[in-house]
């Protein structure tokens, strides 16, 4: 029996390391707004991407320099994990836990809108909040996406999403690789993070096919309020043990949890602020 299991250890450690592993690098430019206004940011983001766990590094000062924050997605625990470097601080959420806060907060957002009196406020709020209130919408693919661009040495492939009833509202555009597929479901986790709404989310989800190869460059409205455009600066497939974790400095392996980052659940307060997003 020990060495049955020594061989099915074997088969499944080779089988993890022969991997390939999509690894992204792309700018992310993106604007949030909340009660305090506009927020923007533009940094550089490296993703390392395996069909059970995904780790994406921010780096504020552009390529070269190390993380600064890390979110990472665990497919399997269902788990998302925010790592910040400079303070070695973990926080960590459960996928069921993220849906209920993305659930609460959304009531929250439709009793204000309920409760405001018609008129410019309750325009501009409805305005903010329209990707993320999507219930009511139908979307569809546009017959017309635009022009296929050449990104990373490769012609992609335009697609965009609208709204039947308002076919001038593009609630997101891409250009998709034309051979690089996501090996995981990024339907699920585009809509954790809180970057679009359930019913676009179940529109991707029923159109995963379409939607399965590697967005080269992304624009959308977020859930969360605001803007957010990506482009792909380089993509690559390459073995698990061939990773290079140069760019991650003193990090390591990018599919590791650090075991010696405080625990930042326990600094949460008890009762969450009705403006408290997702990250």
């Amino acid at each position: 029996m020990f060495r049955l299991l020594s061989v099915c250890s074997l088969i499944v450690a080779c089988s993890v390391w022969a991997e390939e592993i999509l690894v992204i690098e792309q700018d992310y430019k993106i604007i949030e707004h909340g009660k305090g206004g506009a927020d923007a940011k533009d940094v550089r983001q490296i993703l390392y991407i395996s069909p059970y766990f995904i780790c994406i590094d921010e780096v504020g000062g552009g390529s070269g320099a190390a993380p600064t924050e890390s979110i990472i997605l665990d497919l399997k625990a269902r788990q998302i994990i925010n790592l910040n470097h400079a303070d070695k601080v973990k926080v960590t959420e459960s996928f069921e836990d993220r849906r209920k806060r993305i659930d609460k907060r959304k009531q929250t957002v439709e009793s204000d809108r309920d409760a405001m009196p018609e008129g410019k406020q309750k325009e501009n709020y409805v305005k903010m909040w329209k990707a993320f209130l999507d219930d009511k919408r139908r979307f569809a693919i546009a017959k017309d996406s635009g022009e296929p661009a050449k990104l990373g040495g490769v012609e992609c492939q335009p697609v965009k999403i609208v709204d039947v009833e308002n076919p001038d509202y593009a609630a997101m555009s891409a250009q998709l690789h034309p051979e690089l597929v996501l090996p995981y479901d990024n339907t699920e986790v585009l809509y954790l993070l809180q970057l679009i709404g359930k019913r676009l989310a179940d529109f991707l989800h029923a159109n995963k096919e379409a939607f399965k190869y590697v967005p080269m460059e992304l624009h959308l409205d977020l859930a969360a309020g605001g803007h957010l455009d990506t482009k792909v600066i380089s993509v690559k497939k390459v073995k698990r043990e061939n990773l290079d974790f140069k760019a991650r400095g003193t990090l390591g392996n990018p599919f590791e949890v650090p075991t010696d980052y405080k625990d930042g659940n326990k600094k949460r307060p008890p009762v969450r602020k009705e403006d408290d997003k997702p990250n």
